[in-house]
């Protein structure tokens, strides 16, 4: 008496392949959705906490009669010891000196109190070895931040967007152009990570951190319509390269 064997038929398999290409089709987006912003929310987590160190230290520095360790283009009364932080002429130059990082780890004295990996994230490597290289570094820094420009003016961008374009709009904003500022494409070098073309992240001056999507980034999404001059001061804004 033969044995009867049960199992799939050619066409059966066929069925089952169609069906779950079909589903994950469907469920495509929704995951890739889901994986930015699962990426997004860490990143934009680190720029906010490297903000916050930022800012206290200046609160502290502001006590002791110290200037602010914001880059700025001006050099008249810095001191000696904090020229290379605040008139530092890249952002990775900047972070190098915030975090002194040409110094023997044994004997740093960094500026903030917070770990040099809030620089990475996102498809952006952490530092390795001793060297803070551009590679390293996931964002870019606003040069001549003070305290009378507008809080949604911002701080720090990550560096896929196309800063030198964002650059032409803090001086002044109308609040209402709808201009669009691309990310991921012409940004300048890494425009690749975090984020590609898909989204970028910005840390306003006021402390706030968004998340701008490609589809939304533009003028009055970026600065939230809100109007502002910032034509008044010495020396203009702008967000420093890597």
């Amino acid at each position: 008496m033969k044995k009867s064997e049960k199992g799939f038929t050619l066409v059966e398999l066929l069925v089952v392949i169609g069906i779950l290409g079909i589903l994950m089709g469907a469920l495509f987006p929704a995951i890739s959705s889901a994986m930015l912003s699962a990426t997004t929310s860490a990143m934009q987590m680190r720029g906010r906490n490297l903000f916050v160190a930022i800012t206290q230290c200046n609160t502290e520095r502001e006590g002791a009669g110290l200037q602010s360790v914001w880059p700025q283009t001006a050099t008249e009364g810095v001191d000696d010891e904090d020229k290379d932080v605040i008139n530092a002429a890249s952002s990775t130059k900047y972070f190098e000196a915030l975090f002194d990082l040409r110094t023997e780890a044994k004997s740093r004295k960094p500026y903030i109190d917070i770990d040099v990996s809030v620089l990475s994230g996102g498809g952006v490597p952490g530092m390795s070895g001793t060297e803070l290289k551009e590679a390293n570094v996931g964002w870019l820094v606003v040069k001549n931040l003070q305290s009378e420009i507008s809080d949604v003016v911002p701080a720090m961008v990550t560096r896929n967007v196309d800063y030198s374009s964002l650059n032409g709009y803090l001086k002044s904003y109308n609040g209402t152009s709808s201009t669009e500022i691309e990310c991921g494409k012409s940004g300048g070098q890494y425009t690749s990570t975090p984020f590609g073309n898909k989204a970028w992240i910005l840390i306003s001056k006021g402390g706030a951190a968004k998340t701008i999507k490609a589809k939304y980034s533009r003028l009055n999404v970026i600065f939230n319509k809100q109007s502002f001059d910032n034509s008044g001061l010495e020396n203009d804004l702008e967000i420093m390269q890597l």
